[in-house]
């Protein structure tokens, strides 16, 4: 109940910061959600199991380019178009997972980025796939329903926000009880030694390949939504760098924890537009100039920086001081103090 609580907390107080801003920042936010399922999926499939996986962000364009296939191409409901483009990262997610049985590591990893750069050239922006991308213009969704809601890029893009925001508390929070289930310890057994795994009769191809199919519905969960948030759908968005980014930026919050996913969708969607925006002007009678670079290379020295001074990311030292903070409190209110 206390986790339920907090969701619904997390929620309302999440709904209701974009509704102030412009259209931009509400985008923006939308885009965190959406990143943020990216970063989630790691954390089931790295910070559970320890699979290792670069090719987070094909399984969201996957979900991407099914949803805009079904409402462009089939004028479905948006509702079915989601639910299409998640199947189809959970069946593309239990494909990789299958060399996954006898891989791991670094051979794992070169795999999945090999994956990412297949679909990233050959199928995302090659011709003979246009029946499913919608050629060089992708698929355009201008206007869609949801749970008799009327959803579009501009004028209602709050409303696909929220809807956004809700199903990102309900899969975290499933997330967090699957962490604490005898399914969970079945994963993080994985994670800790497939050897003890197997001898204590943990059926590694099976949680494995369904480790992989959840990873990846998760991330073609967000990815679904980005036709109806952008208006559109492209390869750019999905391309080798942006699973680059989910993997840096997942270490650097902590791919242990749900929360994290959350506060790295918000740093990966936000940092960007706020430099794009507020990065040239004058300053004290001086001029500045910062790019979108300077939010790569950000990254880059802050994980440096994390994997030597906060090992277990910021929110997961974040979170280990508040414990701390929270015992240290308890055990000096729960002091007697004798009187002679």
């Amino acid at each position: 109940m206390f986790r339920v609580l907090a969701a619904l907390v997390a929620f309302t107080v999440l709904a209701r910061i974009p509704v102030g801003f412009d259209v931009g920042f509400k985008f923006d936010a939308a885009l965190a959600v959406i990143w943020a399922f990216g970063l989630l999926s790691l954390v089931l499939l790295t910070g559970y199991v320890g699979q290792i996986s670069l090719c987070q962000a094909t399984f969201a364009g996957v979900g991407a380019y099914t949803a805009g296939l079904m409402v462009a191409g089939f004028h479905a409901d948006y509702l079915v178009a989601v639910v299409a483009g998640v199947a189809a990262a959970f069946v593309l997610g239990v494909i990789v997972g299958i060399p996954a049985l006898r891989l791991r590591g670094i051979t794992l990893a070169i795999v999945t980025l090999g994956i990412a750069l297949v679909f990233d050239r050959y199928v995302f922006q090659d011709h003979a796939f246009e029946w499913f991308t919608g050629g060089t213009a992708g698929w355009r969704v201008d206007q869609a329903t949801m749970f008799g809601l009327q959803m579009d890029s501009s004028k209602h893009l709050m409303a696909a926000y929220i809807v956004l925001l809700a199903l990102f508390c309900v899969v975290a929070l499933l997330m967090v009880n699957l962490h604490d289930s005898g399914a969970g310890r079945r994963l993080r057994a994985i994670r800790d030694s497939e050897l003890a795994a197997a001898t204590m009769g943990v059926n590694l191809t099976r949680y494995k390949l369904l480790a992989f199919g959840m990873s990846a519905a998760i991330a073609g969960l967000g990815g679904s939504f980005y036709p109806l948030v952008a208006g559109s759908v492209s390869p750019q968005p999905f391309w080798l760098f942006t699973s680059l980014q989910f993997a840096a930026i997942a270490v650097l919050m902590g791919v242990r924890y749900v929360p994290a996913a959350a506060l790295g969708g918000v740093f990966m969607a936000v940092v960007p537009d706020v430099l794009t925006r507020f990065g040239h002007g004058t300053f004290m009678g001086r001029a500045y100039d910062i790019s979108y670079d300077w939010f790569q290379i950000a990254v880059g020295v802050l994980l440096i920086v994390q994997l030597i001074a906060l090992p277990d990311g910021v929110w997961g030292d974040l979170r280990a001081r508040a414990l701390h903070a929270w015992s240290a409190a308890g055990a000096l209110g729960g002091r007697k103090v004798k009187v002679a």
